[in-house]
């Protein structure tokens, strides 16, 4: 029969990566706007680049078919009276659409509460300096791991 093991960590260890943690979301927090502002300069410069490809792709009629396996794929839709026209984005080289950056305080579900991730670091970075201990045990760093 297996026993188990008993981890301390050191709690001034816990604490630097959580002090860490906290100064990397703060310093992406201040740079979101700026990514946000460059995603959507990137986005828009996308969107002219794929006008570009499809006209490209439209002047040459061997790209031009009626099947689902051609590079420009015409249908015609006839319950909503239009046209439909489909490219193989891989096949023609079409850009790849810029990704959006994610926000990095969203409020989320941790457990039970309804919080950002920034709130709940300091807050548990406020209860690892106040304690005595200089270990804490494997369950309290796996659960203050979860966040970082």
């Amino acid at each position: 029969m297996a026993k188990s093991l008993a981890v301390k960590i050191p709690t001034a260890s816990l604490i630097a990566e959580v002090e860490a943690q906290i100064a990397k979301l703060e310093q992406d927090i201040e740079q979101y706007a700026d990514k946000r502002k460059q995603y959507e300069a990137d986005l828009k410069q996308w969107q002219r680049d794929i006008i570009t490809h499809a006209i490209k792709a439209l002047n040459n009629p061997d790209n031009i078919g009626t099947d689902n396996d051609s590079l420009v794929s015409v249908s015609y839709n006839r319950y909503h009276n239009g046209v439909g026209v489909e490219f193989d984005a891989d096949a023609l080289g079409f850009p790849k659409k810029p990704e959006e950056p994610s926000r990095p305080n969203q409020q989320s579900y941790y457990g039970r509460d309804y919080t950002t991730k920034l709130d709940l670091l300091k807050k548990n970075l406020k209860v690892l300096k106040m304690t005595n201990q200089e270990e804490v045990n494997a369950s309290t760093y796996n659960s203050v791991m979860e966040l970082l």
